[in-house]
């Protein structure tokens, strides 16, 4: 077997986790609502905070609610990702870990840098590629911890799995693809000189002589894997948890199926064993990050029944798709087991882009599926993709008018990405997709990506605008406003007033050719609304 290629400086009692969400405010034009984000705008952060006669952002309140509540609550930095948690669990108790998030890593200079080196210098590196979208974004995360003097890096996560060779090339010197509950502490073995490499799981890894190596498959029982919880206070934190991995569906935009060669997922009795934990470690609630909580259906069914029974109250989310949720039953079960929100992939308004997009799903379904968790209060994050090849302006403006009368809530509108290389609609010859690099900009036959983009932000205007009941998640990002607000609460009406006073700011063309440039009056609607707290 080929020897690894590992500098003799690297410390293995120590070690770096890095994981998260890329830096928000660094994201470009492209993710154009964000402008609107009164806590990345510093414009729109001082004014606002001016029309409510606020000291800051986080003391402006909404006149008449109970005891001056604050309206946004900051995201805390101490909010754990499932990344963190997990490998914490995997690491020997003996070893040093320094927890950084991603967008803070890329954010930090100057003195914070060099506090940095001097905890990680030498150390191991655990790198989670999950939010890390192409291979120029990764190879600046590399470099930064380059400049940290971090001894050896290992990669793993979702871009890192689907393109492991890649991965290296551009300066990572391991990767754990897929599972990693074994090969993490066996890789920590051998650095220690303790275990051969030829011993560690689903490894690959650069060699003495420059070339790639790799070790063999194996997958992990997900029942046999213990629960990990946080350590420290919970209370007010949401535990993030995993009952599954991969997914049945092949939806053509999606390679997440491949990330793990076989669907698999935790019984109902482990979830149930495992919440009894978290609820008693005092969370605040629990986001199930699963492709597709709400399946198998007999699993659901039989979790939300012993939910009921154990007599768990702690709440929850997830993400689902729509067909299990035109079943009111369903919903009702749901909202029964404390369940608060579920993240829907709807995709598009147009049928024959789902069924371009062998999504699975019928439009017609969404319907119902909408009003019964209106009904139960159940609240839905809707998501939609624009640009998706054999999109037109006709089934953009299908989406949007689905979206303006339809939708309630939270939603997000994202412009077609090339993910990685495995998209299956990328070996599509009748997609006639060009383009250069995974993240890069791209062309098919019927759009581009730069109109496609132009689109996202007219349907974006137009939803806004003719739907009161709607929300865009890009607008409030930072806070936990989607995660505490429903459209039946009185806060979600001031959002919705404040998010129309930001577009109004923004663009002001745009609004004025919907009708809708009333900055006067919005700004005195916002003064009866708002109040200073605290």
């Amino acid at each position: 077997m080929s020897r690894p290629r590992l500098p003799s400086n690297v410390d293995s009692q120590r070690v770096l986790l890095v994981s998260g969400l890329w830096p928000y405010d660094t994201v470009d034009e492209k993710k154009a609502v964000g402008r609107l984000n009164i806590f990345h705008n510093p414009e729109l952060r001082e004014e606002i905070t001016a029309l409510a006669g606020a000291a800051s952002v986080y003391d402006i309140g909404l006149r008449g609610t109970d005891g001056g509540r604050p309206l946004f609550r900051p995201n805390t930095e101490s909010e754990p990702t499932l990344v963190s948690v997990a490998l914490k669990s995997l690491l020997p108790e003996d070893v040093h870990v320094t927890d950084y998030e991603l967008a803070d890593l890329l954010r930090s200079d100057g003195r914070a840098v060099e506090d940095l080196r001097n905890a990680v210098r030498d150390a191991v590196c655990l790198l989670s590629t999950s939010y890390v979208t192409n291979f120029p974004d990764l190879r600046k995360v590399v470099g930064k911890l380059r400049e940290l003097s971090v001894g050896y890096v290992v990669a793993g996560g979702y871009l890192a799995t689907r393109n492991p060779e890649t991965i290296l090339d551009c300066g990572v010197d391991a990767v754990v693809v897929g599972d990693a509950e074994e090969s993490i502490p066996a890789l920590l073995r051998c650095m220690r000189g303790e275990d051969d490499w030829s011993g560690v799981p689903n490894l690959w890894y650069g060699t003495e002589d420059g070339g790639k190596a790799y070790t063999f498959d194996r997958m992990v029982a997900l029942d046999s894997i213990p629960v990990t919880v946080p350590v420290g206070d919970l209370s007010g934190i949401s535990v993030p948890y995993e009952s599954m991995r991969g997914c049945p569906y092949k939806c053509a935009f999606c390679s997440y199926p491949l990330v793990s060669t076989k669907w698999r997922f935790k019984s109902a009795e482990k979830l149930l064993a495992d919440w009894r934990v978290i609820e008693r470690s005092g969370a605040r609630e629990i986001i199930a990050l699963d492709s597709t909580f709400t399946i198998p259906p007999k699993r659901l069914r039989d979790f939300l029944r012993l939910y009921d029974e154990a007599g768990l109250t702690i709440p929850w989310g997830a993400y689902s798709r729509v067909t299990p949720l035109r079943n009111e039953e369903t919903v009702i079960q749901l909202k029964r087991a404390n369940n608060r929100w579920l993240s829907i992939g709807f995709e598009s308004g147009s049928q024959h882009m789902l069924d371009l997009m062998n999504k699975g799903t019928r439009l017609k379904d969404a319907y119902p599926a909408l009003a019964h968790l209106r009904k139960h209060r159940v609240s839905p994050w809707s998501n939609f993709i624009i640009g998706y090849p054999g999109e037109t302006e006709e089934t953009v403006d299908a989406t949007t008018t689905f979206m303006s009368e339809h939708i309630f809530g939270f939603y997000g509108i994202y412009v077609f990405n090339i993910r990685d290389r495995a998209m299956p609609v990328l070996s599509d010859p009748d997609a006639g997709i060009h383009w250069e690099d995974v993240g890069s900009d791209w062309t098919h036959v019927t759009m581009n990506s730069d109109r496609a983009t132009e689109l996202r932000w007219q349907a974006y205007v137009r939803v806004c605008l003719a739907n009161p009941d709607a929300i865009n998640v890009d607008v409030f990002r930072s806070s936990n406003v989607e995660k505490e607000y429903g459209v039946w609460d009185p806060e979600f009406s001031a959002l919705k007033h404040i998010e129309e006073w930001a577009l109004c700011r923004i663009d002001p063309t745009t609004v004025a050719a919907e009708g809708g440039d009333d900055i006067a009056g919005r700004e005195r609607v916002l003064r009866d609304l708002l109040v200073p707290v605290g």
